[in-house]
């Protein structure tokens, strides 16, 4: 064999050695869900987890390839055939078939019954190892909009739409946008300007005008719109949230008037368009005054959610096509694997992507808990700081990590249609400003840390779960995280003790560091479960490392001569 065709019979080894199974190649996450979930409900949900998981590493994978191919993404058709306004978003067969698969796992059935949010994450996580699907902003929009309907919808929007949100027949089901954003306005809601005004002799129905800047999933059935009712005041408190189905009952467009498609940098397969509402008919969820509560509380909270679950995805798919590469991929006749600047990246990328995954379902788990406990969890502080906390770090993160897979891979990482890196590094920065830029984030967080000090609920949480690791093999590692969460909790004190612009300029660092103390205790915790499981020994080492690395000031790997050992632990498969 000569060496173009050793090289090539490399590449096929590393094709043939990726998983036809994300869910049964994860063993982390069959022991995280075994530990949120309990043993007898993982059984009795985990052959859809087996088949999303065998879907995603299969059919769903070759098209979303397909999917992203110029040729083949979503375009308008603004006019019938004979000049009517039609608003139709026309999309390629696999796009449908992709649907089918993602739909019948009950990805969204599950959340007909309260306590499924986990479930709803592990199974979104499954299919986001393919980034944007391209029905995750579907899926994620369809949650918030169905919790929205169980928590305040009138009787007849429960009974008439929810079934079909909830239906498992993708041919079947409605599925839901969210259209918030304004041109003038960005992230701030409160500069709104779409107004709504009560449909003349139509009890409980009004009438939307305006536009819309930024709109996801325009082909959706119903849309979730904030807008201003005519009359109420300026700011966030004169928004209130409505349902505006896209069609008429007769088919025709509910005056919606889609200008454009944008052409984005990322998730290309997902129609995202401008548009303007021309007097639609509209049905407002929840009183009007409650509206940009509801809007914040359920719907984005469940879309920050969902943008951690999909990093996760999208880091876990990183880690795959990088470590199977970086074992069968020779260079100066020896596998990349066994040069030491490559162990460090993967080593790093596994840490990364394992933490966010950790990090996600602890906010999924707890949502269940205090929804079952009759606690709306928007109302919980530790709730509300741990789910921005967490859609910052897993956005920032899958950057650097799909970043690191590419350089493994080296000139193939950047081409199109060798692996999806490229592709699922287009999206990062889109998941990243989807629901609040990470300036966004740091500004709430630092509302409410100031106004009410939510920020002790997580670090309290998470001084508990600390104290709570006694294995001895983990206790230094513990006080270790312990004490630096004792200097983030006096840091961020002392932030909001001062001028509130000056702590502004500070707020995102601290806000790091807090979120990485948050997963290394969560690391420690799996890493004194996991014990008994196979495969994941390396958990220990991986809270370590990022203790080491991310939080403990003035660590220098140089001078760790158990570094090497470190990587080597976190690496073992």
């Amino acid at each position: 064999m000569d060496r173009s065709q050793h090289g090539r019979s490399l590449l096929a080894r590393w094709e043939a050695a990726k998983p036809t199974n994300f869910y049964e190649d994860d063993r982390y996450l069959r022991m995280a869900l075994r530990r949120r979930l309990g043993g007898e409900r993982l059984a009795q949900v985990e052959p859809a987890l087996r088949q999303a998981g065998a879907d995603s590493a299969a059919f769903v994978s070759r098209a979303c390839t397909e999917l992203d191919r110029p040729e083949h993404l979503p375009r308008l058709e603004g006019w019938s055939s004979i000049g009517e306004r039609s608003a139709d978003v026309v999309f390629h067969p696999a796009h449908h078939e992709v649907g089918r698969r993602v739909w019948r796992s009950g990805i969204l059935s599950a959340l007909g019954e309260p306590g499924n949010m986990t479930l709803h994450a592990a199974l979104t996580y499954l299919f986001g190892q393919n980034g944007e699907v391209p029905h995750l902003c579907s899926v994620a929009c369809t949650a918030g909009l169905i919790k929205a309907i169980q928590r305040s919808g009138p009787d007849w929007m429960k009974r008439e739409w929810l079934a079909r949100l909830l239906d498992e027949d993708y041919d079947r089901r409605w599925h839901g946008a969210q259209f918030l954003t304004e041109v003038q306005g960005g992230s701030d809601v409160g500069a709104n300007a779409c107004v709504a005004r009560p449909a003349p002799g139509e009890d409980g129905v009004w009438r939307i005008s305006g536009e819309k800047w930024f709109c996801s999933n325009v082909g959706a059935d119903l849309y979730a719109v904030s807008a201003r009712p005519e009359g109420a005041p300026e700011g966030t408190p004169g928004i209130g949230l409505f349902v505006v189905p896209r069609r008429l009952p007769d088919g025709r467009p509910n005056g919606v008037l889609i200008r454009r498609l944008k052409n984005k940098l990322g998730t290309r397969t997902l129609p995202t368009a401008e548009l303007d509402f021309e007097d639609a008919r509209a049905y407002p969820v929840g009183r009007l005054e409650d509206g940009f509560k509801l809007l914040m509380g359920v719907i984005i909270n469940t879309s920050r959610l969902e943008v951690g679950i999909g990093a996760s995805g999208i880091m876990r798919r990183a880690w795959v096509e990088a470590w199977h590469y970086a074992r069968v991929r020779e260079a100066f006749a020896q596998p990349l694997v066994d040069f030491p600047a490559v162990r460090q990246q993967l080593a790093e990328m596994r840490v990364l992507g394992t933490a966010g995954l950790a990090g996600t379902l602890f906010v999924a788990a707890l949502e269940d808990r205090l929804t079952l406990g009759g606690t709306p969890p928007e109302e919980d502080a530790l709730f509300r700081t741990a789910v921005n906390v967490n859609k910052y770090a897993c956005s920032i993160d899958a950057g650097l990590v799909v970043h690191h897979a590419i350089e493994i891979l080296g000139g193939n990482g950047t081409i199109e249609d060798f692996s999806p890196l490229p592709r699922l590094y287009r999206e990062v920065p889109v998941q990243e400003s989807w629901e609040g830029p990470h300036n966004t984030l740091m500004s709430q967080v630092l509302r409410d840390s100031a106004r009410a000090k939510m920020h002790h609920a997580l670090l309290r949480h998470t001084q508990d779960l600390l104290l709570g690791v006694q294995a001895r093999a983990l206790v230094a590692t513990r006080d270790r995280a312990l004490t630096a969460l004792d200097d983030a909790r006096d840091a961020m004190d002392g932030l909001l003790r001062g001028n509130p612009e000056a702590a502004a300029y500070h707020a995102r660092g601290l806000v790091t560091r807090m979120a990485r103390i948050v997963q290394v205790a969560l690391l420690l915790e799996d890493a004194q479960h996991a014990v008994a499981e196979d495969g994941v020994g390396w958990l220990p080492a991986a809270a370590q490392f990022l203790l080491s690395r991310y939080v403990v000031p003035g660590y220098d790997p140089r001078e760790d001569p158990g570094y090497p050992e470190l990587i080597r632990q976190i690496l073992e498969d």
